[in-house]
């Protein structure tokens, strides 16, 4: 019982341990640098270079009237857009889930002078996935409004190497470590085959 509670007691500690992440200065931007259309979204996709031109992918939300604007993607690396609620869970999960609406390209209404937010996923590849799954991914948001028939970036926020981030906020999902869950499961295993001797 004692080498039980022992284990226990070690598996509680580590279960602390997770992958923190960390916040993206200057992860989501309006036309970096000048070297894009005016007005494009343009998000950081290899935080390790920021200041290169090449490293942030974005979209467009180009106005077809007051309140219609038209959706374009950059063809690069490729940033994923969703429309989400405020403080939704930006997450590989709820991604792949359905969780909320993907923008595609085409046309969408967008009623003036009310904020709202899309959900932003991009990784740091060299070439956009075909599968849409990024490998080493980044989740982000954006809060934009339709002011007077152009959109404008009101605040953002960007997270890498966590497990995701909540729309509106700088608060980080964090996850547990892959060997803190290989610790988990084999406490787990040794807590099991314990109890079956004791049964047998």
């Amino acid at each position: 019982m004692k080498k039980l509670a022992i284990i226990l007691l070690v598996s509680s500690t580590l279960i602390q341990l997770h992958s923190q992440g960390y916040i993206v200065p200057s992860g989501v931007v309006v036309n970096f640098g000048g070297l894009f259309f005016p007005g494009e979204i343009d998000v950081l996709h290899n935080p390790a270079n920021p200041t290169s031109g090449g490293s942030y992918t974005g979209f467009l939300l180009n106005p077809i009237n007051a309140n219609t604007f038209q959706y374009s993607p950059v063809a690069d690396i490729g940033v994923r857009v969703f429309f989400v609620p405020l403080n939704a869970p930006i997450t590989a999960t709820a991604i792949s889930s359905g969780n909320y609406t993907e923008l595609s390209s085409g046309n969408y209404i967008i009623n003036n002078a009310v904020p709202f937010y899309v959900g932003l996923y991009t990784g740091n590849m060299t070439y956009a996935p075909p599968n849409g799954i990024y490998s080493d991914p980044l989740f982000g948001w954006a809060e934009l409004e339709n002011v007077g028939g152009t959109i404008e970036l009101l605040n953002s926020a960007l997270e890498y190497q966590g497990g995701g981030i909540y729309a509106g906020t700088q608060n980080i999902i964090q996850t547990p470590e892959p060997g803190v869950l290989a610790l988990m499961g084999l406490g787990g295993l040794l807590f099991g085959c314990r109890r079956w001797r004791k049964t047998a």
